[in-house]
């Protein structure tokens, strides 16, 4: 595995799970891979489709880009779960991570690669647009 790459390894005794990044790994009998499940919208946002400068004031409807896809399909076969999620933080732009396991969240300035550990996820903000809300 190169250095911005990993696998998400469980161990079947213990039940922990760990990433395995940048170093040649041989599974032990005890160990297996382990898929991550990520939501929907973060798949798609994370989807290589997408330019993460371009189109970063765009609005993505999950429902929407399902329809587009043929219920996903094409989207299944790309993505590995197995695979450490990561992510390029384009320049001027920040993203919250939260970690289940201490209960801490972390915000990464770009440009900078976010690789994500199996205990975290990433936070999706909405932001609203046009008029504020009264009160």
């Amino acid at each position: 595995l190169h250095d911005n790459e990993g696998i998400y390894v469980r161990n079947t005794n213990t039940g922990q799970v760990r990433a395995v990044i940048g170093s040649t790994y041989m599974m032990g009998e005890d160990e297996e891979l382990w898929e991550k499940n990520l939501p929907t919208i973060v798949r798609t946002l994370l989807s290589a489709e997408r330019d993460t400068t371009a189109d970063r004031g765009d609005w993505v409807n999950p429902n929407k880009q399902k329809k587009r896809k043929n219920d996903d399909l094409e989207d299944e076969e790309v993505f590995d779960a197995s695979r450490v999620v990561t992510f390029q933080v384009p320049h001027n732009a920040a993203v919250q991570i939260y970690d289940y396991k201490s209960k801490k969240s972390r915000v990464t300035f770009g440009p900078d690669l976010v690789m994500l550990g199996p205990d975290e996820q990433f936070t999706q903000l909405s932001l609203s647009a046009g008029k504020p809300k009264k009160a």
